[in-house]
């Protein structure tokens, strides 16, 4: 308790404003760098997804079975990417506004992030990605044990 007390003492910075925790920048950073390759291929992926199709079928290892989850996210057209593209943005503020230390950012986060592990599921009937849900299941937590340093 003690020292609970003594990092949160540590948090305050001179002008008596709150300090955000390191793990949370890093946190936040990772965040805006997987928000950003997310819309960004959410833009990208509709508009060249015909060229990546005939690219991948001009492989000589080109399995259409092996392959067939993979073409489906390519042919998923512009309703599914306009929907991760919200959703990804979303994360985004999120993490805007978890780093400005503002406890509702972890809210808008969680919301997007459980979103997008469902979407592939319900919008294009593809099997859940267990990595993904553990991958999701740990920035959450470690979000949420930063929720005492948010207002």
């Amino acid at each position: 308790m003690i020292m609970e007390e003594n990092n949160f003492e540590e948090l305050q910075s001179e002008n008596g404003l709150p300090k955000r925790p390191k793990t949370l920048s890093v946190l936040c950073i990772l965040t805006f760098i997987f928000s950003a390759l997310g819309c960004l291929s959410s833009i990208l992926t509709p508009l060249y997804a015909e060229t990546m199709i005939q690219f991948m079928k001009s492989g000589p290892d080109f399995d259409e079975v092996a392959m067939s989850e993979n073409l489906k996210v390519l042919n998923a057209g512009w309703g599914y990417y306009t929907l991760t593209l919200v959703l990804t943005v979303v994360s985004l503020t999120g993490a805007i506004l978890m780093w400005k230390l503002k406890k509702n950012g972890f809210h808008f986060y969680a919301f997007s992030n459980l979103a997008l592990l469902f979407v592939p599921t319900l919008v294009l009937g593809m099997s859940i990605s267990w990595v993904a849900i553990l991958l999701t299941s740990c920035f959450i937590g470690m979000y949420a044990m930063h929720l005492k340093y948010m207002k």
